[in-house]
């Protein structure tokens, strides 16, 4: 965690609300009471840095309601120190070192244990406790000045430390909750909910990309599979396809499980035919190497269905989907363990004959150098260098924008 997200608050949006609910209700008690009590104030010094106040924590509401999303990082860490000066300040032009002027100081620590990171809320107890030594210490005689800071310290120092200890434990708790909504447990990859917002963010508006592709995997005779090995080496072999369909893509697709045996890569920024070259180079593998379950060697094959959307077209998600969908069927009609891809209007076309090895005077001659092709293409950077070759016009792959490759 680099120092710029130290500074960050835990959640953006609770942060906004609480800063909202604590500047607003500051700014009408610090107004209430100088309105309606009569020596709060203690002099006109103090009632004129009072409003003041209030009219920043006015300020501050209405950029928290309008606009958080502008203001800088540094703004959440510092904000708690300022309103520590400002009750520093407040406390030493009225004179006032009783209870309602000690109270303010709390209020930054509640907001730091509770919104910021731990090491922030340390530095700002740290502020309050010092703050409020310079009050007392000076407002008050020595004895009870040390027994006013002994008393709101410690209190202040349990209130902080049980806050924080409750939100870090709150945070593991969400972070697990997200894990177990995002990756798929028997295979690592993600789950459909990730796939779907990934694909949401990559067909939006703001993505940066001009065409998305999808590519959708089913094991052929899964359920035969189980059958005749049992569900523990199924699964063996679906963590297997998994594997070697996550390695061929690697950090240029979203490798996801939708269900069951049916898997999918969500590859931004590249065409159809790019993906699906990538595509056979996986399906060739595994043909040459099979899941082994308990010292057995256990065949799988797959079929591919491949597709991409040109977001140009302002066509929606679920069109990609119907697009593969249709293609990886296709590919099974035609007999299963191939790649088939939609050309880029949505029909369906045999695609194994374009993404196979290289056609015409570079292809290679006789089975030895066919399988030396092969082989070639089994490695995943010798399939994308291969599929860059084959559509060259194409922009460099990008990671997903904000996405992370599950497992």
């Amino acid at each position: 965690m680099n120092a710029t997200r130290h500074l960050a608050p835990r959640d953006l949006a609770s942060a906004t609300r609480s800063s909202i609910v604590f500047a607003s209700v500051g700014g009408l008690l610090l107004g209430g009471l100088n309105l309606f009590v009569a020596d709060f104030g203690a002099n006109a010094a103090g009632r004129l840095a009072t409003w003041a106040v209030v009219a920043v924590l006015a300020a501050i509401t209405a950029v928290l309601a309008l606009a958080p999303h502008r203001l800088p990082l540094l703004f959440w860490a510092t904000v708690p120190s300022m309103v520590v000066a400002v009750g520093l300040v407040l406390d030493l032009l009225t004179r006032d070192s009783s209870a309602a002027g000690q109270i303010f100081l709390c209020w930054p620590v509640l907001f730091a244990a509770y919104e910021l990171r731990p090491r922030v809320a340390l530095a700002v107890l740290v502020e309050v406790l010092l703050a409020d030594a310079v009050i007392v210490f000076s407002l008050r005689p020595a004895g009870a000045a040390a027994s006013d800071l002994f008393s709101v310290g410690t209190t202040l120092s349990v209130f902080c430390l049980l806050l924080v200890r409750a939100r870090e434990r709150e945070s593991r708790l969400v972070g697990e909750l997200r894990r177990q909504v995002e990756v798929d447990d028997l295979t690592g990859l993600a789950t459909r909910r990730a796939l779907d917002q990934a694909m949401r963010t990559a067909v939006g508006t703001g993505s940066t990309h001009e065409t998305v592709s999808l590519v959708l995997a089913d094991v052929d005779h899964f359920k035969a599979v189980n059958d005749t090995w049992g569900h523990p080496a199924g699964d063996a072999v679906l963590q297997h396809v998994a594997r070697l369909l996550r390695e061929q893509f690697g950090s240029r697709g979203l490798t996801a499980r939708l269900g069951g045996d049916e898997l999918a890569v969500l590859v931004p920024g590249r065409s159809a035919r790019t993906a699906a070259y990538v595509a056979e180079a996986f399906r060739l593998q595994l043909a040459e190497e099979p899941a082994t379950v308990d010292g057995r060697v256990v065949t799988a094959t797959v079929s591919v269905g491949v597709a991409e959307l040109a977001l140009a077209d302002s066509v929606e998600a679920d069109e990609l989907y119907r697009r593969a969908d249709e293609a990886l069927y296709a590919a099974k009609r035609a007999g299963r363990d191939r790649v088939w891809c939609a050309r880029p209007d949505g029909d369906v076309t045999a695609g194994q004959q374009d993404v196979s090895a290289p056609q015409g005077a570079d292809a290679p001659q006789g089975a030895d150098a066919a399988r030396e092709a092969a082989a070639e293409r089994r490695s995943p950077r010798r399939a994308w260098a291969g599929a860059t070759d084959a559509s060259s016009t194409e922009p460099s792959p990008r990671p997903l924008a904000g996405g992370r490759r599950a497992g």
